[in-house]
């Protein structure tokens, strides 16, 4: 298992995982580490690969008495632990393990969790049963469950965060302070950023003209552009404006930091949960991608203290000359005053990645969608691009201007419905919870719910096909004037969440969406690169749009206004 090539070692670990397979790797890493140290020189080069579970058995192996013995342990264990609570046994499996191992089982759950959700609603409707995930087995409930279960306080959506055992990797400190401090989180997005809307659209709108100049260019020819890079950096650059100020919105190495964490830190998340979650602490620093998130981590403290200080100097100052200390509307005044006031401890560095990263991943992966969904429908591009001029002409940028965007708002919603970025809202349950039909879900054990609602023919006529106006119809029936707008969530519809737990964020996000749409369709003409690939990618539970997809662009020579001077 532990070949050696000259003065090259390779370490081999089973890339694939199961019932027994966290204490095998922790075993076989182990012995790995022991045998380098052991043979190897100072100067020896490692490389690390990770191969199947099937071609680590071998008669060598299994005639280790410590090995029999130690498997005799884990299937033992496994056994107490299987049988430990009746009601949950119960339960279908939809994708059951293998007896020795549940790596088939996690393989059809990462490639093909859609059809298994499917298969799951016809085989057990509006009843629980249990899936094989890459967080183990969770218990999974059809979306009709979810006003029972949405406001119940002993199932977390932030503990699912501490579960993961990611967070204690280096340098992933933000993900961590997100499950230990997320009501400082939400209370900044639900009290300081929704009541400061009104004050922030003008600077989002000069921020993201600057940033689609940057993005798309100035050239009035069709150019191509890879879409998800050009989303992410008009999302990061108006994003920061608020988060940060405008010094920091500007600063380049920031903006790379703040793109990159973001990548690389859910690119890490989709490599380590292949693995046992006992073992991700001890096996992050392997991964090139943990490496970069680590690094960015380090460099973001020496671009965020410096501001923090400027402030701190200047406020002294006016202070001493008998003046008010100048006020800043931004997080990092937010985050101040809030921690204070509750009396919790923050670290700015972490407090600013947390928001940057939440805030720029699931928008940018939403403002792709919804201009790809346009392209696809020309017609309903030039028919949200004429709502724009009409508002804006007669509005301005005024505090009802982007709520009387409604066919845009009905766009997002429906791009929302049909794309969601997740087909299945996570829980932890912080505490023994008895569901309505008795079953038992025990402390530290996770529950999943199905948004299969949302494409639920008996819900929404024709759920596949995108239509533009399916919401904006909806706003029009009596009740349902305030149900059917973006900001809203229901069991029919879980683009934020649903609940307790439903984004706090979701307004900011809703403006900072649509303004970006104003300067992009205002500004340019659009065409979908010839033969490029819209399709989502699936993993798991996660649905995003393709980073591949490309597009052609031009600067309009004469758009209806000047959207800048307004």
């Amino acid at each position: 298992m532990f070949p050696c090539q000259g003065d090259r070692y390779q370490v081999d670990f089973p890339s694939k995982t199961g019932s027994f397979d966290s204490i095998y790797h922790i075993v076989t890493f182990s012995c790995a580490l022991w045998n380098i140290s052991a043979s190897m020189n100072e100067t020896a080069l490692f490389r690390f690969s990770f191969p199947s579970w099937e071609e680590s058995w071998s008669p060598r192996t299994l005639s280790s008495a410590p090995y029999l013995l130690g498997l005799a342990l884990i299937m033992f264990t496994t056994y107490i632990w299987s049988t430990s609570n009746p009601s949950l046994k119960r339960l279908p499996f939809v994708n059951r393990p293998g007896f020795f191992s549940n790596a088939r089982a996690k393989r059809e759950y990462r490639d093909a969790v859609k059809p298994i959700l499917q298969n799951a609603r016809k085989q057990f409707p509006n009843q629980p049963y249990r899936m094989t995930t890459e967080f183990g087995s969770v218990v999974m409930l059809q979306s009709e469950w979810f006003d029972e279960i949405r406001n119940t306080p002993s199932l977390s959506f932030l503990g699912t965060v501490s579960q993961d055992r990611i967070c204690e990797i280096r340098g992933f400190e933000p993900a961590s302070a997100l499950g230990e401090n997320g009501e400082l989180v939400q209370m900044i997005a639900r009290k300081q950023l929704t009541k400061m809307l009104n004050q922030v659209t003008a600077p989002l709108s000069e921020e993201a003209a600057l940033a689609v100049s940057v993005s798309m260019g100035e050239s009035t020819e069709w150019h191509e552009v890879t879409l998800m890079p050009a989303a992410r950096d008009i999302i990061a650059r108006m994003s920061s404006r608020v988060f940060l100020g405008e010094e920091l919105a500007r600063n380049e190495e920031w903006l790379r930091i703040m793109k990159g964490y973001t990548v690389d830190m859910f690119r890490a998340f989709d490599v380590l949960t292949r693995y046992p979650t006992n073992l991700r602490p001890y096996i992050g620093w392997l991964f090139p991608e943990c490496r970069r998130v680590r690094d960015y981590y380090g460099r973001v403290k020496n671009l965020v203290e410096p501001v923090l200080k400027k402030r701190e100097e200047m406020a002294q100052a006016a202070l001493a000359a008998g003046q008010p200390a100048p006020e800043y509307n931004d997080a990092l005044e937010w985050i101040k005053q809030e921690s204070k006031a509750n009396n919790i401890k923050y670290d700015t560095t972490t407090f600013q990645l947390i928001i940057s990263t939440v805030a720029v991943n699931t928008t940018t992966d939403a403002l792709h969608s919804t201009l790809v969904a346009l392209l696809q429908h020309p017609g309903s591009l030039q028919a949200v691009r004429d709502e724009i001029v009409q508002v804006l002409k007669t509005e301005g940028w005024k505090k009802t201007s982007l709520y009387n965007m409604k066919l845009m708002d009905s766009a997002l919603k429906e791009t929302q419905r049909v794309r969601p970025f997740f087909l299945a809202m996570r829980r932890s349950v912080e505490a023994d919870t008895v569901l309505s039909d008795g079953t038992l879900l025990k402390k530290g054990s996770r529950l999943h719910i199905d948004t299969h609602r949302m494409v639920d023919p008996e819900v929404y006529e024709n759920p596949e096909e995108w239509k533009i106006d399916r919401f904006l119809e909806l706003r029009s029936q009596p009740g349902k004037e305030h149900s059917a707008q973006l900001v809203t969530t229901n069991v029919d519809h879980f683009g934020f969440g649903h609940g307790e737990h439903a984004c706090p964020g979701r307004f900011f996000a809703t403006n900072e969406l649509k303004v970006a749409l104003c300067h992009l369709l205002i500004k340019y003409d659009w065409e979908l690169a010839p033969g490029t690939d819209t399709s989502f990618v699936h993993i798991g539970f996660n649905q995003r749009a393709n980073p591949a997809t490309k597009v052609l662009c031009r600067k309009r020579k004469t758009p209806e206004l000047d959207i800048d001077f307004i």
